[in-house]
C-alpha cells in the first residue's frame, strides 16, 4: 500500500491546483452528462450509497449521472482525479473522512493536495455510528471486560481493520487513548477478510459499521460490545452504547458528503447542494439509507466545510497525542 500511495502521488500531484482546474462555464447547468467520482473500488457501501445518490440526481437533473469508481490508497487517487478536473460543476467527488480529513491531518507532506483549498464542499449526505465487534466465542462478553483484558495483557489483545488509516483504524485509535489500552493492529485490505478473522477467532476485535456487521451479529457469529452513538440505534437496540459499557461520551461518527474542484461557481455549488440535500430527505431514499444501516444527514457547504475542518483539528491533535501517522 505505501508503494502505491508514493507512485500515485508522484505520478499526478503536479496536476493538483485549483488554477489547473479553471475553465470556461456553461451558463445553463446542466446541459451534458455529470460524473461521480467514487474513490473506492466496487461494491461495498461507499459504492452502493454513491449510485443511490446518482441515479437520484440524474432523475431531478435530466441529465445523466455516470458513477466512476477510482480506488487506491484510501480514497486518494480517486480525489487526486476530482482535483484536477475542470471546475464546472460537472465533475462531484463523493468524500469520506479519509481522504477529505485524516490524510491531511497525518501526513500533509505526502499528500498533494489540500481538502479546503483544493476543493469546495457541496453537502454532506450521510452519517453512520461505528461500533466494536468480537467474535462470538471471544472470552470478553461486555465491553468493560475487553478493556479490563486488554490492560491486563497490554499488546497482545489484536485488533483488526480495512487497512491503515481506515476508518475502523481511526476509531479503534482514538478508542485506545480516551481508555489507556494498547492493542496490536492487524491491518487488512478490506473490512470482509478482516470481518471473518475475527468471526473465526485470529483476531480479537474490530470496528465497523452496523449495516455490515448486523446481519452476522444477529447469525450469532458476531457478537457486538458497544456503539460508537450518544444513543441506541433504533435499527439495533440491543446493542448497549459507549457510554453505557462504561467509556463516558465516547463517539465515532463516519460521514459521506459530496466536493467540487475549488473554482466552480457558486451559482452552480448552491444548485447541487439544494438537490442533494433535497435527494436526502426523500422518503424512498430514507427507506434505502435504512437497509444500508446509515443515518440521513445533509446540510449544504458552509456547514460540511466547517465539519471537514473541524475534522482535521481533531486528527491533528490525536496525531500530537499519540505520534500516529498514515504512510
Amino acid at each position: 500500500m505505501k508503494t502505491l500511495i508514493v507512485s500515485v502521488l508522484s505520478a499526478l500531484s503536479f496536476c493538483v491546483s485549483p488554477v489547473f482546474a479553471q475553465q470556461s462555464v456553461d451558463v445553463q447547468f446542466p446541459i451534458k452528462p455529470i460524473r461521480l467520482i467514487v474513490p473506492v473500488a466496487t461494491g461495498g457501501l461507499t459504492d452502493s450509497l454513491g449510485r443511490t445518490l446518482a441515479l437520484k440526481l440524474e432523475q431531478r437533473l435530466g441529465q445523466p449521472v455516470v458513477v466512476e469508481n477510482k480506488g487506491g490508497a484510501g480514497g486518494v487517487v480517486g480525489t487526486i482525479a476530482a482535483a484536477a478536473a475542470p471546475a464546472d460543476g460537472y465533475t462531484i467527488l463523493m468524500t469520506f473522512l479519509g481522504p477529505a480529513a485524516v490524510r491531511q491531518a497525518l501526513n500533509s507532506k505526502a499528500t498533494p493536495y489540500d481538502t479546503l483549498r483544493d476543493f469546495a464542499p457541496v453537502s454532506l449526505v450521510a452519517r453512520f455510528p461505528l461500533l466494536v465487534v468480537v467474535g462470538s466465542n471471544f472470552q470478553a462478553k461486555t465491553l468493560g471486560e475487553f478493556i479490563a483484558l486488554a490492560k491486563a495483557k497490554p499488546g497482545e489483545v489484536s485488533y483488526a481493520s480495512a487497512g491503515v488509516g481506515s476508518t475502523g483504524h481511526l476509531a479503534m485509535e482514538l478508542f485506545q487513548r480516551d481508555t489507556g489500552i494498547k492493542g496490536l493492529h492487524v491491518p487488512y485490505k478490506g473490512e470482509a477478510p478482516a470481518m471473518i478473522d475475527v468471526m473465526e477467532g485470529r483476531v480479537s476485535a474490530l470496528w465497523m459499521s452496523l449495516s455490515v456487521a448486523y446481519p452476522q451479529i444477529k447469525e450469532g457469529k458476531l457478537r457486538a460490545l458497544g456503539i460508537a452513538n450518544k444513543e441506541r440505534h433504533l435499527g439495533a437496540p440491543e446493542i448497549p452504547t459507549m457510554t453505557e459499557g462504561g467509556v463516558n461520551g465516547f463517539e465515532f461518527t463516519g460521514w459521506y458528503g459530496m466536493l467540487v474542484p475549488a473554482a466552480t461557481p457558486k451559482a452552480i455549488i448552491q444548485t447541487l447542494a439544494k438537490e442533494f440535500v433535497a435527494i436526502v430527505n426523500d422518503p424512498s431514499v430514507s427507506r434505502q439509507y435504512d437497509t444500508y444501516g446509515i443515518e440521513q444527514a445533509a446540510y449544504g457547504s458552509e456547514q460540511f466545510a466547517q465539519l471537514i475542518k473541524s475534522e482535521i483539528e481533531k486528527w491533528q491533535r490525536l496525531g500530537q497525542d499519540t505520534g500516529l501517522a498514515i504512510e
